[in-house]
């Protein structure tokens, strides 16, 4: 991983992975805008609206992301650290377990001590944390003497720990390998453009429902063209992770796109059952941060286990 800024802007694949980001953002601009003709043409302008205004916020996302990534990788683990730490509070705050602040500390300090694993590079005891992490949980209502309500309060804190803490965990875990800054940019990159370009597409073709009971504005043409153009951006993308043969880069690239749909209906079907619009109202046009990175979550251990499989003694640490 990058030491400081003027060593990041120096490595080619990172020189190069700004500049692809610059001109992606520029046809993504012109691509919205057709978009917004056409929406208004067909009646739909809040949706047009809702459109830029989630546009609009990248410009926002991108350099919060983009910063502790160039300055290194303490700085990025500590930043995807407190995302974690603040997707897992959001989620407390939707299904009610902030009311039991046991629990909810207990969640912090699990989520805090699997990235210890992360900073250290200890991919042994990184792999055995849930396990850790479950049992600390479990032991709570023993340690109580109660039993009413705790399979809920327990379940829905090991769900936490596991999807907001640990898996997310994956993306910061990366950084532990060569070309980190390179993988973690291809993830993210195709993971957004996963999610855009299945919005684009569902709207100017969508008329055959994926999920109309979890999401029902996500489409089937929503879903095919976002695979497609997934598969095209992961063989632009491709000098990100130059070790990858054209094979893999379709196959991570196919995984990402359905990945990602996954985990945008995961956190749908939650809300869906709390009956909330949103996680959260931290970012303009996105929601909360769940409702932003769900994708990026559920994919993060795909990529991560897929990349370790194939080159994990080149690129990791044994």
């Amino acid at each position: 991983m990058i030491e400081n800024i003027s060593q990041a802007l120096k490595d080619p694949i990172i020189f190069r992975g700004i500049t692809y980001l610059f001109y992606l953002i520029v046809i993504l601009g012109i691509g919205i805008i057709i978009a917004t003709l056409i929406m208004i043409k067909k009646g739909h302008k809040q949706e047009a609206v809702s459109l830029w205004t989630k546009y609009m916020a990248w410009f926002v996302i991108i350099p919060v992301l983009m910063a502790p990534m160039l300055l290194g990788k303490n700085y990025f683990t500590t930043a995807i650290l407190l995302l974690s730490l603040l997707c897992f509070r959001e989620f407390t705050l939707a299904v009610g377990l902030w009311k039991d602040r046991l629990f909810c500390w207990l969640g912090y300090l699990s989520i805090a001590l699997t990235y210890i694993a992360v900073y250290i590079d200890w991919y042994g005891l990184y792999t055995a944390m849930p396990i850790y992490c479950m049992l600390g949980v479990l032991a709570i209502p023993i340690i109580r003497g109660e039993f009413e309500g705790m399979i809920q309060k327990t379940c829905l804190t090991v769900l936490g720990i596991l999807y907001f803490g640990w898996f997310f965990s994956h993306v910061a875990f990366l950084t532990n390998m060569q070309n980190g800054f390179g993988h973690i940019l291809f993830l993210f990159v195709l993971v957004e453009l996963n999610d855009a370009s299945a919005f684009m597409f569902g709207k100017l073709l969508g008329s055959h429902k994926l999920t109309p009971k979890i999401s029902p504005h996500k489409t089937w043409e929503g879903a095919i063209g976002s695979i497609l153009f997934t598969i095209i951006a992961a063989f632009v993308f491709r000098f990100a992770i130059p070790e990858y043969s054209a094979w893999q880069v379709l196959v991570i690239g196919i995984l990402i796109s359905i990945g990602g749909m996954f985990g945008d209906l995961t956190i749908s079907f939650i809300k869906r059952d709390l009956k909330i619009k949103d996680m959260g109202k931290l970012i303009p046009g996105h929601g909360g941060l769940l409702d932003r990175f769900d994708s990026v979550i559920f994919v993060a251990p795909i990529f991560f286990h897929f990349t370790r499989y194939f080159f994990w003694t080149t690129f990791f640490n044994p």
